[in-house]
Protein backbone atom coordinates (compact mmCIF):
# COMPACT_ATOMS: atom_id res chain seq x y z
CA UNK A 1 0.00 0.00 0.00
CA UNK A 2 1.01 3.56 -0.62
CA UNK A 3 2.41 5.71 2.19
CA UNK A 4 2.10 9.56 0.49
CA UNK A 5 2.13 10.34 2.34
CA UNK A 6 3.88 6.79 4.35
CA UNK A 7 1.20 3.15 3.32
CA UNK A 8 -2.36 -0.24 3.96
CA UNK A 9 -2.39 -4.16 5.11
CA UNK A 10 -0.32 -3.63 2.18
CA UNK A 11 -0.42 0.84 2.10
CA UNK A 12 -0.63 2.64 5.24
CA UNK A 13 -1.22 6.25 3.49
CA UNK A 14 -2.06 7.78 6.28
CA UNK A 15 -1.51 11.73 5.98
CA UNK A 16 1.66 13.42 3.94
CA UNK A 17 4.55 11.94 5.78
CA UNK A 18 7.88 14.28 5.45
CA UNK A 19 10.57 13.21 3.47
CA UNK A 20 12.94 12.64 6.37
CA UNK A 21 11.14 9.53 8.00
CA UNK A 22 13.70 7.39 10.34
CA UNK A 23 15.13 4.28 9.22
CA UNK A 24 12.64 1.26 9.55
CA UNK A 25 14.18 -1.28 11.88
CA UNK A 26 14.62 -4.81 10.53
CA UNK A 27 16.82 -6.12 7.36
CA UNK A 28 17.94 -4.00 4.68
CA UNK A 29 17.21 -6.21 1.49
CA UNK A 30 19.10 -3.70 -0.85
CA UNK A 31 17.34 -1.54 -3.46
CA UNK A 32 14.74 -2.80 -6.50
CA UNK A 33 14.29 -0.69 -8.97
CA UNK A 34 15.77 2.11 -6.89
CA UNK A 35 14.16 1.64 -3.96
CA UNK A 36 15.43 0.82 -0.61
CA UNK A 37 13.59 -2.56 0.51
CA UNK A 38 13.07 -3.65 4.17
CA UNK A 39 12.09 -6.66 5.39
CA UNK A 40 10.43 -5.30 9.12
CA UNK A 41 11.03 -7.90 12.02
CA UNK A 42 7.70 -8.22 12.37
CA UNK A 43 7.79 -9.93 8.97
CA UNK A 44 8.76 -12.94 10.63
CA UNK A 45 5.68 -13.45 12.60
CA UNK A 46 3.45 -13.52 10.00
CA UNK A 47 5.68 -16.33 8.42
CA UNK A 48 5.70 -18.47 11.75
CA UNK A 49 1.60 -18.12 11.42
CA UNK A 50 1.42 -19.27 7.80
CA UNK A 51 3.62 -22.03 8.50
CA UNK A 52 1.25 -23.10 11.45
CA UNK A 53 -1.88 -22.57 9.34
CA UNK A 54 -1.02 -24.19 6.13
CA UNK A 55 1.65 -26.84 6.88
CA UNK A 56 -0.47 -29.13 8.48
CA UNK A 57 -3.07 -28.41 5.24
CA UNK A 58 -0.42 -29.68 3.03
CA UNK A 59 0.85 -32.56 5.59
CA UNK A 60 -2.54 -33.79 5.32
CA UNK A 61 -2.43 -33.84 1.70
CA UNK A 62 0.98 -35.09 0.79
CA UNK A 63 1.66 -37.21 4.25
CA UNK A 64 4.25 -38.56 2.32
CA UNK A 65 6.30 -35.44 2.60
CA UNK A 66 6.77 -35.48 6.54
CA UNK A 67 8.18 -32.18 7.30
CA UNK A 68 9.28 -31.27 4.14
CA UNK A 69 5.64 -29.70 4.23
CA UNK A 70 6.61 -27.33 6.83
CA UNK A 71 9.24 -26.10 4.14
CA UNK A 72 6.46 -26.03 1.88
CA UNK A 73 4.56 -23.78 4.04
CA UNK A 74 7.50 -21.55 4.50
CA UNK A 75 7.94 -21.67 0.86
CA UNK A 76 4.40 -20.03 0.65
CA UNK A 77 5.25 -17.08 3.10
CA UNK A 78 7.98 -16.16 0.98
CA UNK A 79 5.51 -16.06 -2.50
CA UNK A 80 3.03 -14.16 -0.41
CA UNK A 81 5.82 -11.66 0.62
CA UNK A 82 6.78 -11.69 -2.92
CA UNK A 83 3.59 -10.76 -4.06
CA UNK A 84 3.44 -7.28 -1.60
CA UNK A 85 6.94 -6.78 -3.07
CA UNK A 86 4.66 -7.09 -6.61
CA UNK A 87 2.13 -4.67 -4.81
CA UNK A 88 4.37 -1.81 -3.38
CA UNK A 89 6.60 -2.18 -6.23
CA UNK A 90 3.07 -1.02 -8.25
CA UNK A 91 2.33 1.83 -5.86
CA UNK A 92 5.75 2.62 -6.29
CA UNK A 93 5.56 2.90 -10.33
CA UNK A 94 2.78 4.40 -9.97
CA UNK A 95 3.87 7.43 -7.58
CA UNK A 96 6.93 8.29 -9.35
CA UNK A 97 4.65 8.16 -12.68
CA UNK A 98 2.73 11.00 -10.85
CA UNK A 99 5.97 12.86 -9.76
CA UNK A 100 5.94 11.45 -6.65
CA UNK A 101 9.23 10.42 -4.79
CA UNK A 102 9.88 7.38 -3.67
CA UNK A 103 12.32 6.62 -0.55
CA UNK A 104 11.26 3.21 0.73
CA UNK A 105 9.24 -0.15 0.60
CA UNK A 106 9.01 -1.87 4.13
CA UNK A 107 7.50 -5.48 3.84
CA UNK A 108 5.69 -5.62 7.45
CA UNK A 109 3.67 -7.77 9.53
CA UNK A 110 0.64 -6.76 7.79
CA UNK A 111 2.11 -6.72 4.61
CA UNK A 112 3.73 -3.73 3.45
CA UNK A 113 4.09 0.02 3.03
CA UNK A 114 5.65 1.63 0.49
CA UNK A 115 6.94 5.74 1.92
CA UNK A 116 6.79 8.86 -0.08
CA UNK A 117 8.42 11.81 0.29
CA UNK A 118 5.64 14.54 1.44
CA UNK A 119 3.57 15.48 -1.74
CA UNK A 120 1.09 18.08 -2.25
CA UNK A 121 -1.47 15.78 -3.92
CA UNK A 122 -4.53 15.83 -5.91
CA UNK A 123 -7.82 13.24 -5.84
CA UNK A 124 -7.15 11.59 -9.47
CA UNK A 125 -3.08 10.75 -8.85
CA UNK A 126 -4.25 9.97 -4.80
CA UNK A 127 -6.63 7.39 -6.30
CA UNK A 128 -4.47 6.05 -9.16
CA UNK A 129 -1.52 5.22 -7.26
CA UNK A 130 -4.07 3.58 -4.79
CA UNK A 131 -5.28 1.50 -7.22
CA UNK A 132 -2.15 -0.28 -8.76
CA UNK A 133 -1.50 -1.96 -5.60
CA UNK A 134 -4.51 -4.37 -5.66
CA UNK A 135 -4.86 -4.48 -9.29
CA UNK A 136 -1.22 -5.75 -9.60
CA UNK A 137 -2.10 -8.82 -7.57
CA UNK A 138 -5.41 -9.16 -9.29
CA UNK A 139 -3.05 -9.57 -12.51
CA UNK A 140 -0.75 -11.74 -11.16
CA UNK A 141 -4.08 -13.49 -9.84
CA UNK A 142 -5.78 -14.15 -13.23
CA UNK A 143 -2.29 -15.16 -14.87
CA UNK A 144 -1.81 -17.29 -12.28
CA UNK A 145 -5.28 -19.07 -12.83
CA UNK A 146 -5.37 -19.19 -16.17
CA UNK A 147 -1.16 -21.11 -16.58
CA UNK A 148 -2.35 -23.83 -13.74
CA UNK A 149 -5.76 -24.40 -15.79
CA UNK A 150 -3.09 -25.86 -18.27
CA UNK A 151 -1.27 -28.11 -15.93
CA UNK A 152 -2.52 -31.93 -15.86
CA UNK A 153 -4.16 -33.36 -13.12
CA UNK A 154 -1.43 -36.06 -13.48
CA UNK A 155 1.44 -33.14 -12.62
CA UNK A 156 -0.71 -32.14 -9.86
CA UNK A 157 1.74 -32.15 -6.44
CA UNK A 158 3.29 -30.42 -3.58
CA UNK A 159 4.83 -27.51 -5.97
CA UNK A 160 0.97 -27.22 -7.60
CA UNK A 161 -0.64 -26.81 -4.11
CA UNK A 162 1.53 -24.23 -3.48
CA UNK A 163 1.36 -22.60 -6.55
CA UNK A 164 -2.44 -22.34 -6.68
CA UNK A 165 -2.09 -21.15 -2.73
CA UNK A 166 0.20 -18.54 -3.83
CA UNK A 167 -2.65 -17.82 -6.87
CA UNK A 168 -5.22 -17.53 -3.98
CA UNK A 169 -3.43 -15.34 -1.97
CA UNK A 170 -3.24 -12.46 -4.48
CA UNK A 171 -6.48 -12.77 -4.98
CA UNK A 172 -7.32 -12.00 -1.65
CA UNK A 173 -4.26 -9.32 -1.16
CA UNK A 174 -5.79 -7.67 -4.11
CA UNK A 175 -9.52 -8.09 -3.89
CA UNK A 176 -9.52 -7.40 -0.21
CA UNK A 177 -7.45 -4.09 -0.69
CA UNK A 178 -10.01 -2.80 -2.94
CA UNK A 179 -12.67 -2.83 -0.31
CA UNK A 180 -13.83 0.81 0.18
CA UNK A 181 -12.44 1.85 3.56
CA UNK A 182 -9.02 2.94 4.96
CA UNK A 183 -6.45 2.49 5.58
CA UNK A 184 -6.99 0.02 2.39
CA UNK A 185 -6.07 1.47 -0.74
CA UNK A 186 -9.95 1.21 -1.65
CA UNK A 187 -10.99 3.47 1.24
CA UNK A 188 -8.48 5.76 0.00
CA UNK A 189 -10.14 5.72 -3.96
CA UNK A 190 -13.47 6.92 -1.80
CA UNK A 191 -11.79 9.54 -0.04
CA UNK A 192 -10.67 10.82 -3.20
CA UNK A 193 -13.49 10.53 -4.60
CA UNK A 194 -16.03 12.51 -1.98
CA UNK A 195 -12.36 14.73 -2.17
CA UNK A 196 -13.25 15.67 -5.96
CA UNK A 197 -17.07 16.57 -5.40
CA UNK A 198 -16.65 18.18 -2.61
CA UNK A 199 -13.48 19.98 -2.47
CA UNK A 200 -12.69 18.61 0.78
CA UNK A 201 -10.20 15.92 1.48
CA UNK A 202 -10.75 15.96 5.48
CA UNK A 203 -14.49 14.79 4.52
CA UNK A 204 -13.36 12.14 1.92
CA UNK A 205 -11.06 10.87 4.61
CA UNK A 206 -14.17 10.53 7.11
CA UNK A 207 -16.01 8.75 5.11
CA UNK A 208 -13.28 6.47 4.11
CA UNK A 209 -12.25 6.24 7.59
CA UNK A 210 -15.98 5.09 8.58
CA UNK A 211 -15.96 2.48 5.88
CA UNK A 212 -12.95 1.19 7.40
CA UNK A 213 -14.40 0.68 10.71
CA UNK A 214 -17.15 -1.00 8.81
CA UNK A 215 -15.21 -3.46 7.57
CA UNK A 216 -13.16 -4.57 10.82
CA UNK A 217 -16.30 -5.09 11.93
CA UNK A 218 -17.77 -7.39 9.03
CA UNK A 219 -14.47 -9.28 9.03
CA UNK A 220 -14.96 -10.00 12.63
CA UNK A 221 -18.64 -10.79 12.48
CA UNK A 222 -17.51 -13.34 9.09
CA UNK A 223 -15.23 -14.97 11.44
CA UNK A 224 -17.49 -15.77 13.93
CA UNK A 225 -20.58 -16.43 11.50
CA UNK A 226 -18.41 -19.33 9.45
CA UNK A 227 -17.12 -20.60 13.02
CA UNK A 228 -12.92 -19.58 12.23
CA UNK A 229 -13.14 -18.69 15.66
CA UNK A 230 -12.09 -22.27 16.35
CA UNK A 231 -9.15 -22.15 14.61
CA UNK A 232 -6.81 -20.22 16.94
CA UNK A 233 -4.22 -19.80 14.11
CA UNK A 234 -6.85 -18.01 11.47
CA UNK A 235 -8.55 -16.35 14.70
CA UNK A 236 -5.27 -14.55 15.68
CA UNK A 237 -4.33 -13.38 11.78
CA UNK A 238 -8.45 -12.41 11.69
CA UNK A 239 -7.87 -9.93 14.86
CA UNK A 240 -4.79 -9.05 13.82
CA UNK A 241 -6.52 -7.61 10.17
CA UNK A 242 -9.32 -6.32 12.44
CA UNK A 243 -7.17 -4.69 14.71
CA UNK A 244 -4.95 -3.64 11.97
CA UNK A 245 -7.95 -1.99 9.95
CA UNK A 246 -10.01 -0.33 12.67
CA UNK A 247 -6.53 1.53 14.32
CA UNK A 248 -5.46 2.73 10.72
CA UNK A 249 -9.20 4.23 10.80
CA UNK A 250 -8.58 5.98 13.58
CA UNK A 251 -5.57 7.77 12.64
CA UNK A 252 -7.14 8.76 9.57
CA UNK A 253 -9.67 10.49 11.73
CA UNK A 254 -7.60 11.70 13.92
CA UNK A 255 -5.67 13.30 11.38
CA UNK A 256 -8.71 14.51 9.80
CA UNK A 257 -9.65 16.39 12.75
CA UNK A 258 -6.70 18.08 12.93
CA UNK A 259 -7.16 19.43 9.15
CA UNK A 260 -10.58 20.37 9.59
CA UNK A 261 -9.11 22.44 12.80
CA UNK A 262 -6.60 23.81 10.27
CA UNK A 263 -8.81 24.55 7.30
CA UNK A 264 -11.30 26.74 9.71
CA UNK A 265 -8.06 29.31 9.58
CA UNK A 266 -6.19 31.28 7.08
CA UNK A 267 -2.70 32.01 6.29
CA UNK A 268 -3.16 35.88 6.93
CA UNK A 269 -4.61 34.62 10.33
CA UNK A 270 -2.25 33.25 11.88
CA UNK A 271 0.36 34.56 10.39
CA UNK A 272 3.41 36.52 12.76
CA UNK A 273 3.91 40.20 11.86
CA UNK A 274 7.10 40.79 9.47
CA UNK A 275 9.11 43.76 9.31
CA UNK A 276 11.45 43.50 5.71
CA UNK A 277 15.43 44.40 5.30
CA UNK A 278 17.46 44.42 2.66
CA UNK A 279 19.62 41.28 2.97
CA UNK A 280 22.80 43.90 3.66
CA UNK A 281 21.31 45.81 6.41
CA UNK A 282 22.92 45.66 9.57
CA UNK A 283 21.93 43.51 12.56
CA UNK A 284 22.67 46.51 15.01
CA UNK A 285 19.51 48.03 12.78
CA UNK A 286 17.49 45.67 12.79
CA UNK A 287 17.70 45.30 16.72
CA UNK A 288 16.79 49.04 16.86
CA UNK A 289 13.88 48.41 14.09
CA UNK A 290 12.10 45.50 16.15
CA UNK A 291 12.88 47.11 19.59
CA UNK A 292 10.98 50.20 17.86
CA UNK A 293 8.06 48.46 17.01
CA UNK A 294 8.04 45.72 20.05
CA UNK A 295 9.06 47.89 22.74
CA UNK A 296 11.01 44.41 23.81
CA UNK A 297 13.74 43.19 21.71
CA UNK A 298 13.86 40.12 20.93
CA UNK A 299 12.00 38.43 23.17
CA UNK A 300 8.88 36.23 20.73
CA UNK A 301 10.60 37.12 17.90
CA UNK A 302 7.76 39.38 16.82
CA UNK A 303 7.83 40.30 14.00
CA UNK A 304 9.84 38.33 11.92
CA UNK A 305 12.14 39.87 10.39
CA UNK A 306 12.81 39.07 6.70
CA UNK A 307 14.31 39.89 3.88
CA UNK A 308 14.67 39.28 -0.19
CA UNK A 309 17.63 38.57 -2.32
CA UNK A 310 16.67 39.12 -5.65
CA UNK A 311 19.91 37.78 -7.06
CA UNK A 312 19.51 34.39 -5.87
CA UNK A 313 16.30 34.25 -6.17
CA UNK A 314 15.41 33.39 -2.05
CA UNK A 315 13.38 34.79 1.02
CA UNK A 316 15.13 34.95 4.09
CA UNK A 317 14.03 35.49 7.87
CA UNK A 318 15.97 35.98 10.67
CA UNK A 319 17.43 32.72 12.78
CA UNK A 320 17.31 34.01 16.10
CA UNK A 321 19.71 31.24 17.05
CA UNK A 322 22.36 32.20 15.16
CA UNK A 323 21.73 36.17 16.01
CA UNK A 324 21.62 35.80 19.46
CA UNK A 325 25.13 34.25 18.86
CA UNK A 326 26.63 37.69 17.14
CA UNK A 327 28.38 39.74 20.22
CA UNK A 328 27.11 42.85 20.97
CA UNK A 329 30.49 45.32 19.47
CA UNK A 330 30.03 43.18 16.27
CA UNK A 331 25.86 43.44 15.31
CA UNK A 332 26.72 46.66 13.28
CA UNK A 333 29.01 44.34 11.20
CA UNK A 334 26.89 41.27 10.89
CA UNK A 335 24.23 41.50 7.78
CA UNK A 336 21.06 40.20 8.57
CA UNK A 337 21.14 38.27 5.65
CA UNK A 338 24.28 36.23 7.12
CA UNK A 339 22.04 35.02 10.23
CA UNK A 340 19.50 34.41 8.32
CA UNK A 341 17.61 31.34 6.99
CA UNK A 342 17.09 30.92 3.00
CA UNK A 343 14.31 29.64 1.16
CA UNK A 344 13.58 29.33 -2.66
CA UNK A 345 11.79 32.43 -3.48
CA UNK A 346 8.34 29.94 -4.00
CA UNK A 347 7.96 30.26 -0.78
CA UNK A 348 5.19 32.52 -0.31
CA UNK A 349 1.01 32.22 0.09
CA UNK A 350 -1.87 34.36 -0.06
CA UNK A 351 -3.47 35.78 3.23
CA UNK A 352 -6.29 33.59 2.30
CA UNK A 353 -5.26 30.01 1.87
CA UNK A 354 -6.26 27.90 4.01
CA UNK A 355 -4.50 25.94 6.88
CA UNK A 356 -4.73 22.73 5.96
CA UNK A 357 -3.45 23.48 2.08
CA UNK A 358 -0.64 25.40 3.71
CA UNK A 359 1.02 22.55 5.49
CA UNK A 360 0.71 20.31 2.67
CA UNK A 361 2.63 23.31 1.05
CA UNK A 362 5.11 23.78 3.51
CA UNK A 363 6.02 19.49 3.60
CA UNK A 364 5.72 19.30 -0.03
CA UNK A 365 8.44 21.88 -0.14
CA UNK A 366 10.32 20.78 3.00
CA UNK A 367 9.23 24.51 4.58
CA UNK A 368 9.77 25.45 8.39
CA UNK A 369 7.36 28.54 6.80
CA UNK A 370 6.62 30.98 4.11
CA UNK A 371 5.83 34.50 3.75
CA UNK A 372 2.11 35.23 3.50
CA UNK A 373 2.52 38.33 0.56
CA UNK A 374 -0.64 40.08 -0.72
CA UNK A 375 -1.63 41.03 -4.16
CA UNK A 376 1.47 44.06 -4.45
CA UNK A 377 3.53 41.46 -3.21
CA UNK A 378 3.77 43.17 0.15
CA UNK A 379 4.81 41.09 3.14
CA UNK A 380 2.12 40.72 5.29
CA UNK A 381 3.69 38.04 8.14
CA UNK A 382 5.18 34.98 8.31
CA UNK A 383 3.74 31.53 9.09
CA UNK A 384 5.85 29.12 10.87
CA UNK A 385 5.09 25.24 10.71
CA UNK A 386 5.17 25.21 14.48
CA UNK A 387 2.21 27.35 15.00
CA UNK A 388 0.77 25.96 12.53
CA UNK A 389 0.88 22.41 14.60
CA UNK A 390 0.23 24.47 18.20
CA UNK A 391 -3.07 25.98 16.55
CA UNK A 392 -4.31 22.48 15.25
CA UNK A 393 -3.40 20.63 18.69
CA UNK A 394 -5.15 23.48 20.39
CA UNK A 395 -8.22 23.19 18.23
Amino acid sequence: MPAPRDSDPAHDDDAPAAAGATRPRGVRLGRVTGVELFLDRSWFVIAALTVVMYGPVLWRLYPQLGWVNLLLALGFAVGLALSVLVHELAHAAAGRAAGWPVTRIVLTLMGGHTAFGAVHSRPLPTALVSLAGPLSNVALAAAGTVGLSFVPESAAGPVWALAELVVLANWVLGVFNLLPGLPLDGGRVVESVIWAVTGSESRGTVVAAWFGRAIAAGVLAWAMWTGQWRQPAVIAVTLLVAGFIYVGAGQALKQSRLMGVLDAVRAGDIARPAVEFAPTTPLSTVDAAVVAVTGDGYRGWTPDAVARDPRRRALGVLDPALAARVPGPQRSRVAMGDVAAWVPDAARVTPEVRGGDLVRFLEARGLAWAWVVDGADEVLGVVHHEDLARYALRG
